[in-house]
């Protein structure tokens, strides 16, 4: 009998029943969406759109790690820090805003769309964006298939 419970168990574990009854189901508020807000400048006050380069290296490919770094960006986590605060893998190519020395660093989680099987790849791209000091002023991020990088990315990065 003892054996049935734990079989029973498993079964509810591996099903995920009992994860989602000590979990959740996710259905509560997740950082699925990025700011609704477009940002604006500082300086300007121009609306600022996501740059997306082909030579950006991948910081990440676990779920959990690109939700986190949606909901830190979407949050405002990083704003008043500065750049040299940033991890290395966050720092690795930037290029300049053609006013008053601020810039754009750009960086990107890889990861499959859930499921067993799947062949269908996105990426979670992130820009952050400082002022000529380094002080970091905004971040947005925006999910794009995976193959929109290289395809449509640009080439006007810059390597610290």
């Amino acid at each position: 009998m003892r054996n049935l419970l734990l079989l029973a168990l498993m079964g509810c574990l591996l099903s995920g029943f009992l994860r989602d009854i000590v979990f959740g189901s996710g259905g509560g508020a997740t950082a699925s969406e990025p700011q609704h807000e477009p940002l604006r400048d500082a300086e300007t006050g121009e609306v600022i759109k996501m740059w997306v380069p082909k030579n950006m290296l991948r910081t990440s490919s676990w779920e959990f790690q690109a939700r986190g770094e949606e909901a830190r960006c979407s949050s405002g986590y990083y704003k008043g820090k500065n750049v040299a605060d940033l991890f290395p893998s966050q720092r690795t190519i930037y290029k300049e805003l053609p006013n008053y020395g601020n810039s754009i660093w750009a960086y990107y989680y890889g990861e499959d769309i859930p499921g067993f099987g799947t062949t269908d790849w996105y990426i979670t791209v992130f820009n952050i964006y400082a002022d000529k000091n380094g002080r970091i002023y905004g971040c947005l991020w925006q999910k794009f298939p995976s193959e929109y990088r290289l395809e449509y990315g640009t080439s006007d990065g810059i390597r610290p």
